[in-house]
């Protein structure tokens, strides 16, 4: 069985990080985590109390930024296959047995990644990552790859060097693309394997001057010369949205740009659904969940839903369907919920809300 060596880089609280490490401890046995606290916060180093008898490894204090925390946990956690996780990142239920079942199948493989939900600063899952794709040559040139949602063998990280610790927002599409120009074999599961947070305050949104410059610098040594200016664009454009538009101006826009865009489990990039989508769903509060509350963009009369789970009762009010549970859902388990629209019908998720 495959064994995995997780990093948590911490460089500062954030309400999410105790689901974070929530689920990489359930994903049972062989997972070993490494917590590394950059934050001086007192609720961090209380979290890693209540986890200490679990955690492989733990330090508090400062340290080189987040590449440089990374690298320290790999080293001192065992483990053939790695990975990381940032405070606002939450693996799905069951991830890392999907990518042993694949080992299982092809056991030369060197990286295996798969889709990741999109959530808010609330939890609700607003989309998938609609970028991530199977591998191919357009990894020189975009982020195909979701990092929470991604895990690679040891020896292929090692091989080519490792993360670059001098990289502070580009370190893991750096990796990726070291790897793959080595000769990596790499494989896409088509799986929701993480919740990722898209927010204003995540470093992705950031247009700061040491992010331009480690965006040009691995677009002008691997994208083609002719998508260059167009892919440091993009990055740019998305960066000027996330920061400067307001959230209801930069929704719209998304959506209008995102029409016809590729679609993830039947989800289109502008949240269009189309028939037979599934949203895959899962949390890990305390607290059992005892229902959903899909909001889509208008009345979502003819839209019908059918659950993973027994669904109690579904009743909508105009652009909102509300969802009641036979049985409450407890941490740690998924939700896979179907929908259907009629045949006439062009409606758009917008979000889905845990109650």
């Amino acid at each position: 069985m495959a064994e995995f060596a997780f990093s948590v880089p911490i460089g500062s609280w954030h309400p999410f990080l105790p689901a974070s490490l929530a689920s990489l401890k359930a994903q049972g046995a062989g997972v070993n985590v490494a917590l590394l606290d950059a934050s001086d916060d007192p609720r961090v180093r209380a979290l890693a109390d209540a986890h200490d008898d679990w955690l492989s490894y733990r330090r508090h204090g400062p340290d080189k930024g987040q590449s440089d925390a990374i690298i320290e946990g790999w080293k001192n956690v065992p483990g053939d296959w790695l990975g990381w996780l940032n405070a606002d990142d939450i693996l799905m239920p069951g991830a890392l047995d999907r990518v042993r079942a694949r080992l299982s199948e092809a056991p030369d493989l060197d990286v295996i990644y798969g889709h990741s939900s999109i959530i808010d600063e609330t939890g609700a899952m607003t989309g998938y990552h609609f970028n991530v794709e199977p591998p191919g040559p357009r990894l020189l040139q975009a982020g195909i790859i979701s990092q929470p949602s991604c895990f690679f063998r040891r020896s292929a990280c090692e091989g080519v060097g490792g993360v670059n610790v001098d990289l502070h927002y580009t370190m893991d599409w750096d990796l990726w693309i070291r790897m793959y120009e080595a000769g990596a074999k790499f494989d896409f599961l088509d799986a929701a394997l993480s919740m990722v947070l898209w927010g204003e305050d995540t470093k992705t949104a950031s247009l700061n001057k040491r992010r331009r410059d480690e965006l040009q610098d691995i677009i002008q040594r691997h994208a083609p010369e002719d998508a260059r200016s167009g892919t440091f664009r993009a990055f740019i454009v998305h960066a000027v949205a996330d920061r400067l538009w307001p959230a209801s101006l930069r929704e719209r826009v998304r959506r209008r740009l995102r029409r016809g865009g590729p679609s993830v489990f039947g989800i289109r990039a502008d949240g269009l659904v189309q028939p037979n989508a599934t949203l895959h769903l899962a949390h890990y509060d305390p607290q059992s969940k005892t229902g959903v509350t899909l909001t889509f963009d208008r009345e979502a009369t003819g839209l019908s839903v059918a659950g993973s789970a027994k669904l109690d009762a579904v009743g909508q009010r105009g652009s909102v369907i509300d969802i009641r549970l036979a049985r409450p859902l407890p941490a740690g388990e998924t939700l896979a919920l179907s929908l259907s629209p009629s045949p006439e019908q062009t409606v758009r998720f917008l979000r889905a809300a845990w109650r």
